[in-house]
This record gives structure tokens, sequence and C-alpha cells, in this order.
């Protein structure tokens, strides 16, 4: 007679669980921001061999991490009077790769790197690149900035804004967002989306080459 409250007991239990926890603060979306169309600034390359992200997601309300890393493709800040003004990053997708999993696991690092791949999350055949384009940078302290941006992945483009510190020739930030607004999810039953939580976490870091002047008359290319 007790049958009836597996499942409501089992789903109590689940909702206990602890979503992806971490110190990182979730983006602010936006609407698209078109960026200014005529900035005259100078062009800061980032070093592509040394740049990466870092991302990070949990599956089961937090009980299991998944870590990875995705390349650049190509990016450049804009400088005006020593102040950072914009700047625009191409993600290659297809760099996508998992860090957790030891190298040794050839399935089990296959079967999620073809999972990533696909599809059901980045469907990098359809969509190669991401891109994250500044729209607008303010300066907070010494090292520290506000920044929006349109971030485009897959169909979807939003601007988001996030904090980020910046220190000579490295530019860090760290947050999360709603894999879901940008259609990241798997199209499988209610049991297969919620396997893989909802936020997704972001660890970015660009190295800059060194200051040269090379003007430039707007952020698209």
């Amino acid at each position: 007679m007790n049958r009836i409250y597996y499942l409501p007991v089992f789903l109590f239990m689940f909702s206990c669980i602890g979503k992806h926890s971490s110190d990182a603060p979730k983006v602010i979306v936006n609407s698209i921001i078109e960026p200014i169309e005529d900035v005259k600034a100078d062009t800061i390359r980032m070093n592509v061999q040394k740049s990466v992200i870092q991302w990070i997601a949990t599956e089961m309300r937090g009980i299991r991490h998944r870590k990875g890393i995705v390349s650049f493709k190509s990016g450049f800040f804009l400088m005006r009077n020593d102040e950072l003004v914009g700047g625009n990053f191409i993600l290659a997708m297809e760099t996508i790769d998992v860090t957790d999993i030891p190298t040794h696991e050839k399935i089990a690092r296959n079967n999620l790197l073809n999972h990533l791949k696909s599809a059901d999350f980045f469907n990098i055949i359809e969509y190669p690149q991401g891109s994250l384009e500044l729209t607008n940078i303010q300066k907070l302290g010494s090292d520290s900035l506000r920044i929006s941006g349109n971030l485009s992945i897959r169909e979807v483009t939003k601007n988001i804004e996030f904090l980020a510190h910046q220190n000579d020739s490295i530019f860090r930030a760290n947050f999360t967002f709603n894999r879901f607004d940008w259609n990241i999810a798997y199209k499988g039953s209610w049991a297969d989306k919620t396997l893989v939580d909802k936020d997704f976490e972001l660890v970015i870091e660009i190295i800059t080459e060194p200051h040269f002047s090379c003007p430039m008359k707007s952020l698209r290319k």
C-alpha cells in the first residue's frame, strides 16, 4: 500500500539535491544591442594559442561535475586612450573537449564528446562557430570591468552583462548562464533534459599580444 508514495518521495529527495554550485555570478540577459558602427581605436590582438575558455557543467542537480575546454578561433580588443572600448571574439566550437575524463578512457570520452557536438547540444555541424561581440565596457576599478556583449551560440544571440578583470595582458571573466536560453538542450524526455543541469559556467582567460597601433573603423567585419 505504500508504493504510491515512492514517486513523490523520490521527487522530493531529488529536489533537495544541490544544483550547480559556483561562486560565479549569473549573467544578466538582455535583447541584442547593436554595437557602435564607427569605432576608431587601436587593435589589441589576442594570443589564440594561450587563450582558452573552460566550461563547467553539472549533472543530476550537482551530483556530478563535467569539465572541459573550447578554443578561440580569433579575437581582438579595441583600445582608445588606454581604455578598452570594444572587442570581438570567435569560438571554434569543433574544438570543444572534455578534461575530466582520462584520455585512456576512449569510449567514455568519445560518447560524451559526440553527444556535446551533436544536435542534442551544440550542433557543431550547423553552427561551427560561436561569438562574443562586446557592446559596452565600463571601468569599475583599477582592474575591474563591467561588460556587456552579444553572445551567439547555435542560432541564438542575446546580450549579456558580466564582470571581468584585466591585468596588463591578461583578461579574465567567470560567469554562468542558462543554457536553455541559447537552445543548448537535449530534446529528450523530461528526465533526459534534467539530467544535465541548466546552468553552464564559463571561465574565460584571454592573453593579448603586445600592443600595436592599428585603427579600426568598425567592430563589424
